[in-house]
């Protein structure tokens, strides 16, 4: 294990974790299952340190860590000069632990641990990510993308997505594009497509605007759904929805509001993440099982309000940056 992430591990079993250590950690165990696997064991190690008493000298470690080759020996002669000034027994077992790991990662071999990249959208805004190989990633309003630094280097071209994005990919058979988004992970060489998974929203779904992807599930696995243009897949509650779309699976990034048969919810998350405002909904709001059908060519909040209005009957009234909704349509299941 490289000493940057055994640092990092460290300072969160020790409750002095900072956000840059947090960030790092995290991206190590996504990247690899093993990683994650590590990083339990550690913690149950971390754990049997409170059984530890009254050690004066704890052969069995020592004579774990002398076994090991020269960082080890090392870390041995650390160890005995803390002990000397009295730290706390649990340190030796945390050392102990981090020899163990790296005698297990190929004799202390020392990986450069690799960087990650970060593009984020705020509330209200978009922003367009030209990556180093060319494609391109249109970011919508509160949503994030990570990549390696050495993003053009690696095997396959990944990001990671939390929120809402457009994809141009710039074709390369060799170094398919990846795209890793809740529990959905998409795969294409050179296409152009839409993913939207938003962590307070119980669906993702994969828009096809040109070309050919395939999507699998993490929980599923199996072969992948293949999608081709105007084919939409939606995941939720376990299980896919694949339908057709007419819409232009990149309207958002000229400022336009598309809706499909969308739940209200969802077009209310929609409303206050691309304005940038609060949506406080009435308890007499009545709107379950209603479903709209709309498309707002970049139009102010106002216009998308009174289309509301007449639409759903949904009252609104505006109080600094908090929209406050009342009433609403009746809505059966029957007539989404």
């Amino acid at each position: 294990m490289e000493d940057k992430i055994w640092n990092c591990i460290i300072k969160r079993l020790t409750g002095s974790e900072t956000e840059a250590s947090e960030q790092a950690l995290n991206s190590w165990m996504e990247e690899d299952a093993s990683h994650a696997q590590q990083y339990r064991e550690a913690c149950s190690l971390w754990s049997l340190t409170g059984e530890v008493r009254h050690i004066q000298s704890d052969t069995r470690v020592l004579e774990l860590i002398k076994d090991r080759k020269a960082p080890a020996s090392e870390k041995v002669a650390g160890i005995r000069a803390i002990w000397k000034y009295g730290i706390a027994a649990s340190l030796i077992v945390l050392f102990s632990v981090a020899a163990i790991f790296q005698y297990r990662n190929g004799n202390f071999k020392q990986d450069q641990v690799k960087e990650w990249v970060v593009k984020k959208a705020g509330p209200g805004k978009m922003i367009l990510v030209e990556m180093p190989d060319g494609s391109k990633i249109w970011l919508n309003a509160d949503s994030e993308i990570r990549f390696l630094k050495s993003f053009s280097q690696e095997k396959t071209r990944s990001v990671i997505l939390n929120g809402e994005a457009y994809f141009d990919v710039s074709h390369d058979a060799a170094h398919p594009f990846v795209v890793k988004s809740a529990e959905l992970t998409t795969t294409v060489y050179g296409t152009s497509f839409n993913v939207r998974a938003y962590s307070n929203e119980e669906e993702t779904s994969v828009t096809v605007n040109s070309g050919k992807v395939g999507v699998t599930s993490g929980k599923e696995g199996g072969n992948a759904r293949m999608l081709l243009p105007q084919d939409k897949l939606t995941y939720g509650d376990g299980k896919f929805t694949k339908t057709t779309v007419l819409a232009e699976a990149d309207g958002w990034t000229r400022g336009d509001l598309v809706f499909d048969q969308t739940p209200l919810d969802e077009v209310f998350e929609t409303i206050s993440r691309k304005y940038n405002v609060k949506i406080a909904e009435a308890k007499t709001l009545r709107y379950q099982d209603c479903r709209l059908t709309a498309r707002f060519r970049n139009q102010s909040l106002v216009a998308v309000l009174k289309t509301l209005k007449l639409a759903m009957n949904i009252n609104s009234k505006q109080t600094g940056t908090t929209i406050y909704l009342e009433g609403g349509a009746v809505c059966s299941s029957n007539t989404k």
